[in-house]
């Protein structure tokens, strides 16, 4: 990989941010040490403050790594056994295979959360996929929930004060939290697909908090990641090797503890995005080259935006080879799962994919624009145009599609 200047990144970051029509943006990128940063565009829309690289947005989904980190060190200090189920919990599934998203586990609970709290949210049953733990990846936010319970009755505390003590203040995370002063604003799409946005709503459910609570900023999450590329801090060279061997696969990727693991230009990438109320994100490690990549945004199109970053410094998708299949048929029909109905018929060479969401917070179902995806392997398919482009989804077992990382069952 080349050395990327300020000047560079500064140019790439406001590229993307107007093609895709994305109110904010912020990106950095450590290497050996040194850490180089650009912003562009506005905290929130009719607003005149700017974004800067030191603001603070929602990161989603990035929090996994956080609480697997978490995790970790009661691991280290013989607290907390992967192979068993948490403590004081009443499934099945063992922490590694919660961590790992193969816990048997659909990812939401079977009904829209209140501000019950973590403790007394997974007191109650969530919902069971049609699979075994253990069996298949479908990634799953209920499960972080029961690892995180877990954590907080064996240390009889909190999982937010665990999460400070353990990780935020040991790493240095001045700007990372469950709470936010002046953060960016969340922006939604006006509908699927529109290049308008709207602010989005900011409430957050309490019970959520270790699948997707966390504020931060890039400066920090850059310092989070020095930690997970051997900086001597609190967790062991033993730890962090751990929570990067694949454990579970989906669709062009592997998954460790807390970690998206995948080729980026040849290179092992260990990664996580975020997604949730109007922020797009992702953090991105390249150990071999002791890089790290972090991008914020406050769109919902904002992984359009970063996707194009990528390529941009060298880190984008490996380009797999279109596969000719002769039967497209056998994948064609009617797929359900907790939050997705999916609609796949052959035309032309590809998959017409006809997609309703089912929003978690709201449950209102939202209709997105078809697009195409054209056959990558045996069963692996890539999605070919819209703001998804680039996205895989596969058919791991017959009857079984795992698609937007969820799995879904033939109707």
């Amino acid at each position: 990989m080349e050395r990327v200047s300020p000047e560079q990144l500064a140019e790439f970051a406001a590229g993307v941010r107007k093609r895709w029509n994305v109110p904010g943006l912020v990106v950095g990128m450590l290497r050996d040490g040194e850490i180089v940063l650009a912003a562009d565009g506005q905290r929130e829309l009719g607003r005149p403050e700017p974004v800067t690289p030191d603001t603070v947005f929602r990161i989603a989904s990035i929090t996994k790594p956080f609480t697997a980190t978490l995790a970790m060190t009661l691991v280290q200090d013989g607290l907390l056994a992967l192979d068993e189920p948490p403590p004081g919990t009443h499934i099945d599934a063992t922490v590694r295979q919660l961590l790992s998203h193969q816990g048997g586990l659909a990812a939401e609970w079977p009904e829209p959360l209140d501000d019950s709290g973590l403790l007394e949210l997974t007191e109650g049953e969530p919902e069971r996929l049609p699979v075994a733990a253990g069996e298949l990846f479908s990634y799953c936010n209920s499960g972080f929930w029961f690892v995180a319970a877990g954590i907080a009755r064996k240390l009889g505390t909190s999982f937010e004060d665990a999460m400070r003590a353990r990780v935020i203040g040991p790493f240095g995370l001045a700007s990372t939290g469950f709470e936010a002063d002046d953060p960016a604003r969340g922006h939604e799409q006006v509908e699927p697909g529109a290049d308008e946005h709207a602010p989005a709503e900011t409430w957050y459910p309490p019970g959520r908090t270790a699948s997707g609570g966390l504020w931060s900023s890039v400066p920090d999450l850059l310092r989070f990641a020095e930690q997970h590329l051997g900086k001597p801090g609190p967790l062991t060279a033993s730890s962090v090797a751990d929570m990067q061997r694949v454990c579970s696969r989906g669709p062009g990727f592997g998954y460790g503890l807390g970690w998206f693991l995948r080729r980026r230009q040849g290179h092992d990438a260990v990664e996580h995005p975020g997604s949730v109320l109007g922020f797009q994100s992702l953090l991105t490690l390249v150990p071999e080259e002791r890089v790290a990549f972090a991008t914020l945004t406050n769109s919902s199109r904002g992984y359009a935006a970063i996707r194009d970053l990528l390529r941009e410094i060298g880190l984008g998708d490996d380009e797999p080879p279109t596969v000719e299949s002769a039967d497209l048929a056998r994948f064609a029909g009617r797929y359900r799962g907790q939050e997705s109905v999916i609609e796949l018929t052959p035309e032309d060479g590809v998959l017409r994919v006809e997609r309703t969401e089912i929003d978690p917070f709201s449950r209102e179902a939202m209709v997105l624009p078809t697009v195409r995806a054209r056959p990558i392997g045996e069963s692996e398919f890539e999605i070919v145009d819209g703001e998804w482009r680039g996205e895989r989804f596969d058919f791991p077992r017959t009857g079984f599609l795992c698609m937007d990382l969820r799995l879904l069952q033939a109707e």
